[in-house]
């Protein structure tokens, strides 16, 4: 097969995944392009994420004008004549959708939010229905729609009256690897890490991660935000003695979750975040906000624990840095539970099985 991916969110958990797949497709012999646009937060050795046989495409997607992005995209997808075009994010998807109208008849489309963006919680009731109808707009063109999760599959049900297929997200076979290792690692300090992964961003919620690190002894804990975004928030953060690192590489990133004490998620709204599962898989337990996505991926009190309030997450923080049987249980159930439900082998053959049956669809006229 030929596959595209389009990705314009490419940094964090969407960059991963779409590396994950497009490099497992790469290995498998499948032809694969990344068409890409870049961010603050885009890493510079992106190409050392991808397998070498995958072709790397820049077209900037936010800065130029909508009609020259939208040419573009539609020039490049036309040329390549794809089997499967795969969109990532809500922008990408828009833009593949609506640049692609009346051509590519053969191609199969499909589309995975990460976190379709009327779920967010940051924006007003007139905008989230901007955006479904922005959604419902580039429905004119045929594509399947892929959920990381249940809850956002059931968003896309409710928004938008159109079936969503499940495909859970999942994690390379690398990060597995060094889950193996963590034990073996000699951490020499007196105090407990904590820490999070992410943008410095309103759905990532830092003012409350910044509140529950406000509540504990900084002898006793150290608590860490990876990743870099908001002068404004990374302040608050700072002042309530947060260690803000900016953005790491990925191995570093994956390093730095492998040797914490605890991985805290104080996030709003999320898809289902990689983040969290790369602490389950690398055995690092997770204390995780009540929202859409984290309570997709944790099951409470079993593989890590949920919280809605503040006073609530630090009684669970100080929960685990006292009682080791509670917080191993729940590492050693996480990490077991991940390496199967989570595999990269899983996710490759959901979308590998996904892809061949939407070309089947579309090569004996079946309207997705």
């Amino acid at each position: 097969m030929r596959v595209v991916h389009v990705i314009e969110s490419t940094a964090t958990g969407t960059l991963a995944v779409v590396s994950t797949l497009a490099t497992r497709l790469a290995k498998e012999g499948h032809e694969v392009y990344v068409i890409y646009s870049e961010r603050t937060e885009t890493p510079r050795d992106l190409r050392a994420l991808f397998h070498p046989d995958v072709v790397l495409q820049h077209l900037q997607m936010k800065g130029p004008s909508l009609t020259r992005i939208l040419f573009g995209l539609r020039r490049q997808l036309v040329e390549l004549k794809p089997d499967i075009v795969h969109l990532h994010s809500s922008f990408a998807g828009f833009l593949g959708r609506v640049s692609t109208l009346f051509c590519l008849p053969s191609t199969a489309f499909l589309y995975s939010p990460h976190c379709i963006s009327f779920v967010r919680k940051d924006i007003s009731r007139l905008k989230r229905y901007c955006f479904t109808g922005l959604e419902l707009l580039a429905c004119m063109r045929s594509c399947t729609y892929v959920g990381c999760s249940e809850s956002e599959c059931a968003a896309i049900r409710r928004y938008l009256r159109r079936d969503a297929v499940l495909v859970e997200n999942a994690i390379d076979r690398a990060v597995a690897v060094q889950g193996d290792t963590r034990s073996e690692k000699i951490r020499v300090r007196n105090k407990r890490r904590i820490v999070t992964v992410g943008g410095i961003r309103v759905q990532k919620n830092p003012r409350l991660f910044a509140e529950i690190a406000r509540s504990f002894n900084r002898d006793d804990a150290e608590f860490v935000w990876i990743g870099d975004g908001d002068a404004d928030f990374k302040r608050t953060l700072e002042d309530a003695g947060v260690r803000v690192t900016g953005w790491l590489t990925r191995g570093e990133v994956i390093d730095a979750v492998a040797q914490a004490d605890i991985y805290l998620s104080t996030a709003s709204w999320e898809g289902m975040p990689i983040s969290l599962i790369e602490a389950m898989t690398l055995g690092t337990p997770v204390i995780a906000s009540d929202c859409p996505g984290n309570i997709d991926t944790i099951r409470h009190d079993s593989t890590g624990v949920i919280y809605q309030t503040a006073p609530e997450a630090t009684l669970l923080i100080k929960r685990m840095m006292d009682d080791d049987v509670f917080r191993e249980g729940l590492s050693r159930r996480a990490q077991q539970e991940a390496r199967k439900r989570f595999s990269e082998d899983r996710f490759f053959n959901n979308f590998v099985l996904l892809y061949s049956d939407q070309l089947k669809d579309i090569r004996q006229g079946v309207v997705c």
